[in-house]
């Protein structure tokens, strides 16, 4: 606890990033992982798996943007760096670590995508146009799509501010959308159920995506993300995940 405090402390981030709980929250993953490296074996294997493939496609010197890159240990990065494509590493905070394996290999953008941290925790009721980012020929949203409004509707509740209707998903929707306007092809990875577990038995079902019409998805699979003892000793949480990508015809 010590070590993410300080952790926290010398992260680079403005204070809204801050107060909201992104550097804490990403601290906390990097922590989880080293724990559930092993449960989480499968699913990190399935996203650099596609990842891997669709940037094995295309044309030479492409330009491949990532969407939720987090620490990357769902992306392929040696793999994809041999390919000697251009990589964009987009995420609302990277931790020193990658940082630091990374600096002379890709161009790393700090951003929210959403546009709606300023205005949160500002106690704004409109949000803000997200920073404008690059074009690619290939943008990957990763594991991000269902996370995207959690952060935004906790701190909002806490501080008793007021979100529009449907916020949820018309934060997911503006996702979706700025995906085609950065890039022709795009390959999404997300959640879209969440299965609580006592004694291999579902307990609990949570949707996690909101009415996202995405069509049927190309792949799923199973992200066991918080095997029992992680969040509750007798109760485990698997994330149910799905692939789709769509490609220029």
């Amino acid at each position: 606890m010590i070590f993410e405090a300080i952790q926290h402390f010398v992260t680079p981030a403005i204070r809204e990033v801050k107060a909201l709980g992104y550097v804490r929250e990403a601290i906390a993953i990097e922590a989880r992982y080293k724990r559930c490296r092993a449960a989480w074996t499968d699913h990190l294997g399935k996203c650099q798996q596609h990842i891997m493939a669709a940037a094995s496609s295309l044309p030479a010197n492409s330009t491949i943007m990532i969407i939720g890159s987090g620490a990357a240990h769902d992306v392929p990065m040696e793999e994809l760096l041999a390919l000697s494509h251009s990589l964009i590493l987009v995420d609302i905070v990277h931790l020193s670590k990658i940082r630091k394996r990374y600096k002379n290999s890709v161009q790393f953008i700090e951003q929210d995508v959403t546009g709606w941290v300023g205005p949160i925790f500002h106690n704004s009721s409109t949000g803000d146009i997200p920073g404008c980012l690059p074009k690619a020929d290939i943008v990957i949203s990763l594991n991000i799509l269902s996370q995207l409004p959690l952060n935004l509707i906790k701190y909002a509740h806490r501080h008793q501010i007021s979100l529009p209707d449907n916020f949820a998903h018309n934060i997911m929707a503006d996702h979706l959308k700025l995906l085609t306007d950065i890039a022709p092809q795009t390959l999404i990875i997300s959640d879209i159920e969440r299965h609580y577990m006592k004694d291999s038995v579902i307990i609990e079902k949570e949707a996690a995506l909101s009415q996202c019409e995405l069509g049927k998805p190309s792949d799923t699979w199973d992200w066991h993300i918080c095997p029992k003892g992680e969040l509750d000793r007798d109760i485990s949480l698997i994330h149910h995940v799905a692939f789709w990508h769509n490609s220029p015809k």
